[in-house]
């Protein structure tokens, strides 16, 4: 299959590449004028183009300008983005497309996308990844970094694009979907099937217009319902589960994943009453399903009164020049904490000069900043875990330890090196105890968090038992907090604002929102338009050097 050929140009197109025909520092600019330089031979190894048999390719710099052009309006679809691109001069100079030339399909644009989410055959990554962090190696070779960069880590909520249902609409929505499935792989109709299962609900417009009548607010209503719904399901998951060989095998994996999912809802979100009904249960997981068509997304928490329903961006850059160093999309339920070094690592592959990062109090955890520190030798600045001080009186950070002698002194100033190892979270940690009658001599004993009566067998109330557990690393936490303390560390942090911008690049091109199912299209979106902030900030300063250029050369 070899490529479109697009060497002979007329006189329209001669005009299109002309150099003042597109603004400079735009993108529609600098993919027009360095496309060598964007689109090496090497990140399309594979497709379609390579043999000398077949129909004439489009070539893969050629569609890859139009994603790039695409993402760079936010919410433009592929055929907003063809229609566009057989229309506007600027973004066919962009393309270096021919007016002759009509644009590609919205078939072959899918394809292309899809072939930017495998993996790259010699490196094992998807090369939109691969892609992203070309571009960004282009910006700091080019100088965008400066000498005062401020790095800054942050996460921001991408809604998923399937629909999000409750525990209700789950089970009877996905039940009626799965009768349709069954019904169009049989070749009947949708009356047949509910005849078959005996189930009425096949045919109704709704699942909560079948319940029509129910009190929701009662919650012996809402158990008949969630059983009525078990069971239905549990017989109609058998009856297909048992029967999939009867089907054409294409069809097979569709209805069994369905099957599965179904049955998920059942064992993540249900749990039986005391009078052998069943509720939905009232527990935080992450692992619950929110949506047939996306079972990828999670629910999730942006902060106490905002939940939101999808994936998470993460993102590392630099919030003086606006380029994004790294990113990765993740399920919406996964911690911060736990993307920073990742990051950290891939953006100093590009850039070794990163000594600090700002960030949240996400991140702000001993064991995100240890790893941090040890595996990228990057130090975070981000508030430290809240102590535990309750009221107006002391708390553990007012004891005083000597970590050398592994002494204790407590706020009363009575002393204990008397310690032994406990279990903290599956750790062993230190915990100091105070001998009996000690706190007769304290003067804060009743304020005292460490001063905990003891409950005997009987019941009652036994003498005093002094304790103190510390933390997994108590030393270090107690370093964080005393250098947070300081003036210029906080100086400094409030620069974190700054990076607030690297999120906003990226969202209002259209990142806000995923724009398909699944977390790989979230992730091509999400990079796209993160690619898209960069190479603008690349077109600013090319632009910008080439005007300097033209100054000194005059």
């Amino acid at each position: 299959m070899p490529l479109k050929n697009f060497s002979l140009l007329t006189f329209e197109d001669l005009i299109l590449l002309r150099d003042d025909f597109v603004e400079p520092g735009t993108l529609a600019w600098l993919l027009r004028g360095y496309p060598a330089m964007l689109f090496p031979s090497w990140l399309f190894k594979g497709w379609k183009g390579e043999t000398k048999r077949g129909r004439d390719a489009w070539p893969a710099p050629m569609l890859m300008a139009l994603l790039l052009l695409r993402h760079s309006e936010a919410g433009m679809t592929r055929a907003g983005a063809l229609r566009r691109a057989g229309k506007d001069a600027e973004w066919r100079a962009a393309l270096r497309l021919p007016w002759r030339e009509e644009p590609p399909r919205e078939k072959t644009l899918r394809e292309f996308e899809a072939f930017l989410k495998q993996p790259h055959p010699d490196m094992e990554r998807p090369r939109i990844e691969l892609a992203f962090e070309h571009w960004t190696r282009l910006g700091i070779d080019a100088g965008v970094v400066g000498d005062a960069p401020v790095w800054v880590a942050d996460s921001t909520p991408m809604w998923c694009f399937g629909a999000v249902l409750g525990t209700v609409r789950l089970l009877g929505d996905g039940l009626r979907s799965l009768g349709r499935r069954w019904a169009r792989v049989r070749k009947e109709d949708s009356k047949t099937v509910a005849l078959e299962w005996g189930e009425p609900l096949l045919l109704a417009k709704s699942t909560k217009g079948f319940f029509e009548g129910t009190d929701w607010a009662d919650p012996a209503a809402r158990s008949d319902v969630l059983t009525t719904l078990v069971t239905s399901v549990n017989q109609a998951t058998e009856c297909v589960l048992a029967s999939l060989d009867e089907v054409r095998q294409n069809k097979r994996k569709g209805l069994a994943r369905r099957c599965r999912n179904l049955l998920r809802v059942i064992n993540e979100d249900l749990e039986p009453t005391e009078d052998g009904g069943l509720r939905v249960a009232q527990r935080r997981s992450g692992e619950r399903l929110i949506s047939y068509t996306d079972p990828e997304a999670q629910h999730f928490r942006k902060s106490k009164s905002k939940v939101c329903s999808g994936y998470k961006i993460h993102a590392f850059g630099d919030a003086v020049s606006g380029l994004i160093l790294s990113l990765t999309v993740t399920p919406g339920a996964v911690h911060d904490g736990t993307q920073l070094v990742p990051l950290l690592v891939r953006a100093k592959d590009l850039h070794q000069d990163i000594d600090h990062v700002l960030a949240d109090a996400a991140y702000g955890g001993m064991n995100v900043r240890n790893e941090a520190m040890e595996t990228a030798g990057v130090k975070v600045i981000a508030p430290p875990v809240g102590n535990t001080r309750k009221g107006k009186g002391p708390g553990k950070e007012d004891f005083d330890i000597d970590f050398d002698d592994m002494v204790a002194t407590c706020p009363g100033g009575v002393v204990t090196s008397d310690w032994k190892w406990s279990k903290r979270g599956g750790d062993d940690v230190p915990m100091f105890v105070w001998a009996k009658g000690s706190d007769e001599s304290c003067t804060c004993r009743h304020e005292c968090p460490v001063h905990k009566p003891r409950k005997l067998k009987s019941g009652r109330p036994g003498a005093p038992n002094r304790r103190l557990q510390l933390h997994v690393d108590e030393h270090g936490l107690r370093a964080v907090r005393a250098e947070w303390k300081k003036p210029e560390i906080r100086a400094l942090y409030r620069r974190r604002a700054e990076g607030e911008r690297l999120m906003r690049e990226v969202t209002r091109r259209g990142a806000r929102k995923a724009g398909a199912w699944g977390l790989d299209n979230a992730s091509l979106q999400a990079h796209a338009a993160a690619a898209v902030s960069n190479l603008l900030v690349l077109a600013k300063h090319v632009a910008k050097q080439e005007i300097l250029h033209r100054k000194h050369a005059v």
